[in-house]
């Protein structure tokens, strides 16, 4: 299936700890890889799909193909990382874990990713469709009309046109300019012509704590992308500023957005990312026990409506 994948920000709030005992553990793309199996695995408990030690997939169908339904045991994923109880007391009590200021009992909620667009991304999912809002223009007509703050940006960050890029070039930016990003965001949130997603509302909060604690917080701009269903392809951009390079943005040799001397960045294919931790349950029962647990699964949810084929 193609689509696209607006521009966003990843981020994570720098906090060492046991859950996070990986190679350059400060980084954004790493955590989200390393820790997202958990949010998968609380979000499945949240809704009920936890059933003998087995997460399911959430079903829109009033029939549950055997051979085609996820899951995953439980006890595979914290394997990795403890049991849950251990899990649940180190997030309790870590002051980085910006999401229990939304759900008290949410875990590992110091890292996330922030698009650019008006999008209602719930975390967990992979696909980031394109909103109607760009904030990047939203910011231009905020700086436009707001004066001192657009002499706070100016001053905190190299100036680039659009402004926005200047804000996300430092990948582990100083409280001096994590205040002036927390300023920003405030303002641009109160200027979008919407609700404010959950993503947005997690960033905003990300970097209030990270400026009241002085926590740093490392951050990614990721330049919007095309999908194929299995490779996942970012166009040339600038290595500096993130700014995708076009005919408009980049001469060749330098961009125009932050005035970087040199090539842009080759387009990057990966795969995407699919649907980890999920694996067919067949694969782990068996053909006539993923038949077995799905029917007890559906009576145990109290299903009537639904069959198992």
């Amino acid at each position: 299936m193609r689509g696209t994948t607006p521009e966003f920000i990843r981020w994570a709030l720098e906090q060492e700890c046991a859950l996070r005992d990986l190679p350059k553990w400060q980084d954004p793309n790493r955590t989200e890889r390393h820790l997202r199996a958990i949010r998968v695995y609380q979000d499945a408990l949240a809704d009920g799909r936890v059933f003998e030690g087995v997460a399911v997939e959430p079903e829109n169908s009033d029939t549950m193909m055997a051979e085609q339904a996820l899951g995953f045991r439980v006890d595979d994923v914290f394997e990795f990382y403890g049991d849950p109880e251990s899990v649940a007391k180190l997030c309790s009590r870590c002051p980085a874990n910006v999401a229990k200021q939304i759900h008290s009992n949410a875990w590992v909620g110091c890292f996330g990713q922030m698009p650019v667009s008006d999008v209602v991304l719930p975390d967990l999912i992979d696909d980031l469709p394109v909103g109607t809002v760009d904030l990047r223009q939203v910011l231009e007509t905020l700086l436009s009309e707001d004066r001192l703050l657009r002499d706070q940006v100016y001053r905190a960050f190299d100036k680039t046109s659009p402004s926005w890029y200047g804000l996300w070039i430092s990948r582990s930016p100083s409280l001096k300019q994590r205040t002036v990003q927390l300023n920003v965001i405030e303002s641009l949130l109160g200027q979008v012509p919407c609700d404010v997603t959950p993503p947005w509302e997690m960033f905003r909060r990300a970097l209030r704590l990270s400026v009241e604690y002085d926590i740093p917080i490392h951050l990614q701009l990721v330049p919007a992308a095309e999908t194929d269903g299995v490779y996942w392809v970012v166009d040339q951009h600038c290595g500096r500023c993130g700014a995708v390079a076009t005919a408009a943005t980049h001469t060749g040799r330098q961009c125009r957005v932050c005035k970087n001397e040199g090539r842009p960045r080759d387009t990057q294919r990966r795969f995407v990312k699919g649907k980890r931790p999920y694996w067919k349950i067949t694969r782990f029962l068996g053909e006539q026990g993923a038949k077995e647990y799905l029917q007890a699964y559906i009576n145990q949810r109290g299903w009537k409506h639904v069959t198992v084929r």
